[in-house]
């Protein structure tokens, strides 16, 4: 994380809840650059520990779809048409690439009979095109084929696009973050319970929407933040930023004592890390110094590109080491690393054909269901008071 300075925001950044933020999309792109640093270099048979930061980067993920999603929500759930044009655009950023990643995988490992291409626990088809192989996941303790392992969190996150909209539509807004608090504390005691009562579940504390609701809850919970000016006076612009490492410092250190697989840190862990970097978005929202880095093209390239690259990354390291070296993605000679790194720029380039392609039309179509305000509506701002 960035270190915090006492000087004071970006005054050529006013605040306003209305704006767009580009240092969130950098902020996307560096979360993208860890992922895939982390599935390179760390998480395979002989990685480096060092490199194993994908962790912070998914709840990071989560928690800003939480604030993206949780804004939208508040700004247009007053139009006529909100949940058939909230939906339809949805469907449009996310199925594209997803379907036609999933399926060209599923095609691949049809066609190649390597023992590097397949993997000892399969799901079926169906259950990826359904975003129901979380289920599989929970009841085999294993993501199945490596090359489709991180869509855990697609099919998570859909399940969170169906959820929060009803939600928030059925709650009132002034019972809105008391009902989203209560919903968080439940998802930390299912973690606790299964860890303690089902431990070979343990799985299911890491790929289902109740046991993970509180990370994604923590990004709604900033925006509800945002959208009330008397919620985060100028009085608590340091503490916010002095929040944000001392959540992640307190996160890191109790991932150290209790080691990542033990139970301690499984059940708190989550919440502590979703809450540090709720704190660290919204200083960039409200235009810290902090936000200056994160407004670097470079970052905002990778987070234009960012679920391009999510979805293909693995499938890029898996036939380039299949293919030139005929085994599985490992970092422990001299030429697997080679690979390794000469996959990176695939892998960009892979995502940044995706995103151009098929992404960004797709998505501009969506975009072209407009919203509907109600006849007797009066003007309002973008977000409405908590």
């Amino acid at each position: 994380m960035t270190t915090v300075t006492m000087s004071r925001r970006d005054p050529a950044r006013p605040f306003s809840p209305d704006r767009r933020v580009v240092a969130l999309d950098g902020l996307r792109g560096l979360m993208t650059i860890f992922v895939v640093i982390s599935h390179y270099f760390g998480e395979v048979p002989r990685g480096l520990s060092v490199f194993m930061v994908g962790w912070l980067a998914v709840d990071m993920f989560f928690v800003l779809s939480g604030y993206l999603v949780g804004k939208l929500i508040l700004d247009k759930s007053h139009t006529r048409n909100f949940l058939t044009v909230f939906y339809v655009r949805r469907a449009c950023r996310t199925l594209p690439i997803y379907m036609l990643c999933v399926l060209a995988i599923f095609g691949l490992v049809s066609l190649v009979d390597r023992p590097w291409a397949h993997a000892d626990t399969t799901f079926p088809l169906w259950s990826y095109l359904t975003f129901s192989q979380n289920v599989f996941m929970a009841a085999r303790n294993d993501v199945g084929h490596e090359w489709l392992g991180p869509t855990w969190t697609m099919g998570l996150e859909e399940h969170f696009y169906l959820a929060l909209p009803l939600l928030c539509l059925l709650v009132p807004r002034r019972r809105l973050a008391a009902v989203l608090c209560i919903i968080m504390l439940a998802a930390v005691c299912a973690r606790a319970g299964i860890l303690l009562l089902a431990p070979d579940w343990r799985m299911a504390t890491l790929v289902f929407l109740p046991t993970r609701a509180d990370v994604l809850i923590c990004g709604v919970l900033g925006a509800l933040a945002i959208a009330s000016p008397r919620t985060l006076g100028a009085r608590l612009e340091l503490p916010l930023r002095l929040a944000a490492p001392l959540l992640l410092l307190v996160t890191c250190l109790l991932k150290l004592m209790d080691s990542e697989q033990g139970i301690v840190f499984q059940v708190f862990g989550p919440l502590a890390v979703s809450l540090g970097c709720t704190a660290f978005l919204l200083t960039l929202v409200r235009g810290a110094p902090e936000a200056i880095r994160f407004r670097s093209p470079i970052l905002c390239f990778f987070g234009t590109t960012s679920y391009a690259v999510y979805l293909t990354h693995m499938p890029v390291l898996g036939l380039m080491h299949g293919l030139i070296l005929g085994t599985k993605p490992d970092v422990g000679t001299a030429a697997q690393w080679g690979v390794t790194v000469a996959a990176l720029p695939v892998c960009v380039a892979v995502g940044w054909l995706l995103t151009r392609l098929v992404e960004a039309p797709i998505s501009a179509y969506g975009r072209k269901w407009s919203w509907h305000e109600p006849a007797s509506a009066h003007p309002r701002t973008a977000v409405s008071a908590i």
